[in-house]
């Protein structure tokens, strides 16, 4: 029974993974090379499952992982998850609310306890999920932000940056999240095109029956209005600066100021000032000096700073309760149906506040300095090359990073405050209680800051502190850092990609990685963001179960254009599940003619063309795949291993070595089984980045594993077998064109494949005369030709052009010459019709102005594949009349 029957990747791709595993097969290989492989896995969320975004980025981190082992250096991909704080708080939250419990019932201690017993249970679904798509990291050094280790970095992290006056305590404006009661990132806030209304209200002027009118999304704010800003340039307003207008309802009294933020086209040209309450009033407000009045409690309703009848109602309900009172008290001069763009938690789904809050921050502007100036250099360097412009921008804008957060699982912040409100940082309690005693001159009580640091702040320590720092004898951080490469998605460049530059250089003088490969996003087949809402999700796992992790990798990689998103569509997999079925039948056909049957291949001095074509051809397409990779352009890549074996080595070679194989001459039979042996095991060198299971699976079956003494994984790529002469590979390219426009002639003549003809040779060139000859079987075979000797008398034999060459050709005894002229005049005069149409629309200026420039590039594209088939066909036409 063949051990090549059918190829099902159900029945090897779990069993060879968890060889893999066991036999530590994704450990670093120790060498004395200078030159190493390292890359860090961006840490999934603990509470994630696989989408296809990661399956587009660790089957981009495997191809280069995979490659460069095969190359022979020592490889680490570090993995890790991470800790996720609001995710996994909230996960667990509604766990407890099932039972009828509550985090603050549980208290801190208890709750974290639950934390911890849910990750150990759950937190490693989306590894095993990353096994199933074949990620070859070390897991033996899988990593989580919450581990022994890394906390202790964060710890060592915050009270250095503390020490440097890099890290400080302010009140500043954040995201705040009402439901969860947290300072959140950008990165966590979603904008919603939301129907929304635009309330225009007057602000009366004091001592005046005039009214200033002010428009605004948001009424209640206004009980924290500070000042009403006009632009410097508005002369409607000049003879107003400075003067004052009354807040309705609250009476309070405010100034009217100038600021170039006010812009007289928009609106009445005058805009209520909140600094408490909104990102851009508060940069007013610094610049006018202006005070900040909170308006809200940490859970959105409304505090003391407004009137009674407003207090503790949330802010949704009051600002219905205020624009009935402003209505009925004549300050409402209307209010528009508009649409705008409204800050949701991505967690909660609630409306975001801006809110005045005492936060910690990182100084960030001082750390990007370094990082802008190492970028520059080209110390790191961002492909495609135009991300480094949104790298630059952000940088040279960086405002104070907010790394607080009031949660309760994540990195508790090293902070300590004694009842006097003095702030102790130290690395623990012990530490604390001696710096305070040296501080204070004796022993004083101090309690721990509640909050928790950003999840982003100890991701950004992720490519040094995953690898030992600070432990500077740590074999891992000496051999691999700086990593070689970083893959990420765009959307995280400046929450990540910027912060790990900061951190790296700052700690360890040295750029975190040398290259940012930054790749698009995966979109449905018509281009459109997958979303629940749409039902257009394609889950990774069930792509995997149907079609196997081989197809689903090669077909993300063949799509990772450099800024273009991935168009996934189910066909393209099946196509490339198709593609790697037939690499498998190429071993079935190599089983039948007892290739795994040599014990090891002898390649020496090779004679036969078509065996030296196909070395010359692997050879050439080994150093384009080669480079390929090495400069990120993995769809290039993808797409000439993809032509290399379908086309040259599927199409054309394994046919060639049909009559090969054979042959009566025992040298030509041996020499062809060799080099069929040594062409399938480069080809799965190469391809094993690509589709590792299958490959790995035909290794082992083919004798590969016992010859080479390894598995795939673990193979070293072979050097390219130099030929002595190469004048034979260059006959079948001549080959393959003759046989290729044979072909043609055949489509075109409307005749069967697989039917036979005759070719009368003597008219071509002695050379190419000779060439057929000498691969006469080869020629025959493929050309589906009964011999080179016709009769030229006969009512079946015309004139072809093959090769630029004419020739005699005869055909079967039921081939009509003259009704296939006669129809093949019929297709010519179709195709001038219709050139001349296309020539027409071309020339038509409105037509040119007007169209679509994709309705104008398929006129384009269809008048020169007409001229094209028309030149074709008029000379098989000349050649047959």
């Amino acid at each position: 029974m063949s051990k090549f029957n059918s190829y099902n990747h159900k029945n090897i791709e779990d069993r060879i993974y968890a060889y893999w595993e066991k036999k530590h097969c994704f450990k670093p290989k120790k060498n004395k090379n200078k030159k190493y492989f390292s890359i860090v896995i961006p840490p999934p969320n603990v509470t994630g499952s696989l989408h296809m975004g990661h399956a587009l980025n660790n089957s981009i981190q495997d191809l280069l992982v995979r490659h460069n082992r095969n190359k022979g250096l020592e490889t680490l991909w570090q993995p890790g998850t991470d800790h996720a704080g609001i995710a996994t708080q909230l996960v667990v939250e509604k766990q407890l609310l099932e039972k009828g419990l509550s985090r603050k019932e549980l208290g801190r201690e208890k709750f974290i306890k639950e934390v911890w017993k849910w990750k150990n249970k759950s937190g490693g679904i989306i590894t095993n999920q990353l096994k199933k798509l074949g990620s070859s990291c070390d897991w033996s050094r899988d990593r989580f932000t919450m581990d022994e280790g890394l906390s202790k970095a964060v710890t060592k992290v915050f009270v250095n940056l503390y020490e440097k006056k890099l890290i400080y305590k302010d009140l500043k404006l954040t995201n705040w999240d009402t439901k969860l009661q947290t300072a959140i990132s950008d990165l966590e806030v979603v904008q919603k095109e939301t129907k929304g209304k635009l309330y225009y209200i007057k602000y009366k002027l004091v001592d005046s029956d005039q009214s200033i009118i002010i428009a605004t999304t948001r009424p209640e704010t206004m009980f924290g209005d500070t000042a009403i800003a006009v632009n410097p340039k508005d002369e409607r307003y000049s003879e107003y600066i400075g003067r004052e207008v009354a807040i309705p309802i609250s009476n309070r009294k405010i100034k009217i100021i100038t600021d170039e933020y006010a812009d007289p086209k928009q609106g009445s040209g005058a805009v209520k000032i909140t600094p408490a309450h909104d990102f851009n009033d508060y940069l007013v407000g610094k610049r006018n000096k202006l005070q900040s009045i909170n308006i809200l409690n940490k859970d959105g309703t409304l505090n003391k700073n407004v009137p009674d009848d407003y207090v503790n109602v949330d802010r949704l309900d009051a600002r219905k309760k205020l624009i009935s009172e402003l209505e009925n008290k004549n300050y409402l001069d209307k209010i528009e149906d508009i649409n705008h763009t409204v800050p949701y938690g991505d967690r909660t789904n609630t409306i975001i506040e801006p809110l005045l809050t005492e936060q910690w921050f990182v100084d960030a502007k001082k750390l990007a300095k370094e990082a802008i100036k190492q970028v520059k250099k080209k110390n790191t360097n961002f492909f495609p090359d135009n991300w480094k412009k949104t790298y630059f921008q952000w940088m040279e804008n960086i405002e104070p990073w907010c790394i607080s957060r009031q949660l309760w699982w994540g990195h508790q912040i090293p902070a300590w405050y004694t009842e006097s409100g003095d702030i102790v940082v130290a690395e623990n309690i012990k530490e604390a209680n001696k710096i305070a005693k040296k501080k204070f001159k004796k022993n004083v009580l101090l309690k721990q800051d509640p909050d928790v640091l950003d999840t982003w702040f100890s991701s950004a320590l992720w490519p040094f502190a995953t690898l030992g720092w600070p432990n500077a004898k740590s074999y891992e951080l000496n051999r691999f850092y700086k990593t070689t490469v970083l893959v990420t998605g765009f959307d995280i460049i400046f929450f990540w990609v910027a912060r790990m530059m900061m951190m790296g250089l700052y700690f360890m003088k040295e750029v975190p990685f040398e290259d940012v490969y930054v790749h698009a996003l995966v979109r449905d087949e018509k281009g459109q963001k997958m979303s629940k809402s749409k039902g257009n999700v394609i889950d990774p796992l069930t792509i995997i179960d149907e079609f196997g992790a081989d197809a689903l990798r090669f077909t993300l990689i063949s799509m990772s254009s450099p800024g273009r998103d991935v168009k996934l569509s189910i066909d393209r997999v099946k196509g490339y599940r198709n593609y790697i079925t037939k690499i498998w039948n190429t071993f079935s056909y190599c089983e039948i003619n007892n290739i795994f049957k040599l014990k090891k291949i002898k390649l020496t001095n090779i004679k036969n063309p078509a065996n030296q074509w196909i070395i010359k051809t692997l050879n050439l397409y080994k150093r384009k795949i080669k480079k390929n990779i090495n400069d990120y352009r993995f769809d290039e890549a993808a797409k000439n291993i993809y032509l290399y074996i379908w086309n040259y080595f599927c199409d054309w070679y394994i046919e060639f070595s049909k009559p090969l194989l054979n042959s009566k001459n025992k040298q030509i039979v041996e020499e062809t089984k060799n080099v069929l042996f040594h062409v399938q095991m480069e080809n799965l060198s190469l391809l094993h980045a690509f589709i590792p299971f299958v490959t790995e699976e035909l290794w082992s079956l083919s004798n590969l594993k016992k010859i080479y003494k390894t598995d795939l994984v673990n193979f070293n790529f072979k050097k390219d077998v130099k030929l002595k002469k190469t004048n034979g590979a260059k006959d079948i390219d001549f080959i393959i064109n003759f046989i290729t426009d044979l072909r043609s002639i055949k489509a075109n003549l409307n005749i069967a494949p697989g039917s036979f003809v005759n070719l009368g040779i003597n008219e071509l060139p002695k050379k190419f005369q000779k060439i057929i000859n000498s691969n006469e079987l080869i020629v025959k075979r493929l050309g589906r030709i009964t011999n080179f000797n016709i009769d030229k008398s006969s009512t079946k034999t015309g004139k072809v052009v093959l090769s630029n060459n004419k020739l005699s050709i005869s055909f079967g005894e039921d081939l009509n010459l003259e009704q296939l002229v006669s129809t093949l005049d019929k297709k010519i005069k179709i195709l001038e019709n219709q050139i001349k149409i296309s020539e027409n629309k071309l020339k038509n200026e409105n037509f040119i102005k007007k169209a679509p420039k994709i309705i104008i590039k398929q006129e384009k594209d269809l008048l020169e594949s007409g001229k094209s088939e028309y030149k074709n066909l008029l000379e098989i036409i000349n050649s047959l009349k």
